[in-house]
């Protein structure tokens, strides 16, 4: 049998494909924008959530299914950017939020995606809609966008994710090991992910199955760093 240790090289980092989106109550209406395209009805849409609620699996499924150029910096668009918007190629913008944006270079951006007949995606934790700007033809076209929300991780897609998590890593674990673990941590796809790196990480070193017991050591080993960290 193959050694882990080289299973796990091969499949560490989880995989962002259509088919491995995991859809629930929480992330359906983001899901469903993602699969419209291109019938969408604006050239600007947008899909807001926390951290760690999805957004960077929905902007890969975009970028693979429209073939995007992705911005490099998401709140200052390079002369490469306007390039891609003026040719008609879709543009990502991952990780777009107003402090800092660069209003007159984003407002030039917008005008080239639409007068291409092209399509820009955002990606932010709050609507664009309701930033601040100074710039009110910006605003303007920010509030033209078609915005679908995220929601925290419901239950479902906390577990199916988890189930998803340690799969990529070629690790069986028992259902309630995950049953265990989901109300002792901060609802997000990023915590899930980390615990289940460490929990792997440990299991790995001292060679045995990850249990229950482990899970509840590892869970108290970080609150101790935590609080550390915090100074309590």
């Amino acid at each position: 049998m193959p050694d882990r240790q080289m299973l796990l090289d091969l499949g560490r980092a989880p995989s962002l494909t259509r088919e491995d989106l995991i859809v629930t109550d929480a992330n359906r209406d983001a899901a469903a924008l993602v699969d419209r395209w291109p019938e969408w009805a604006s050239p600007f849409a947008a899909v807001a959530g926390g951290p760690g609620s999805g957004k960077t699996h929905l902007a890969s499924v975009w970028r693979s299914v429209s073939g995007a150029h992705a911005m490099a910096d998401p709140r200052r668009p390079s002369a490469a950017d306007l390039d891609a918007a003026q040719a008609g190629t879709p543009v990502l913008c991952d990780g777009l939020a107003p402090d800092g944006l660069d209003e007159a270079a984003f407002f030039h951006l917008l005008n080239a995606v639409r007068g291409s007949g092209g399509s820009i995606l955002i990606t932010a934790e709050t609507a664009p809609s309701g930033w601040v700007l100074a710039t009110p033809d910006l605003a303007s076209r920010f509030r033209a966008a078609t915005v679908a929300s995220l929601g925290l991780p419901d239950d479902d897609l906390l577990r199916a994710v988890a189930v998803k998590l340690f799969a990529d890593r070629q690790v069986a674990v028992d259902p309630a090991v995950v049953a265990y673990l989901l109300p002792r941590l901060e609802r997000s796809l990023s915590a899930l992910a980390d615990i289940v790196v460490r929990l792997d990480e440990v299991a790995l070193a001292r060679k045995m199955s990850i249990t229950r017991p482990l899970a509840a050591e590892v869970l108290r080993e970080i609150s101790q760093q935590d609080q550390g960290r915090l100074g309590l």
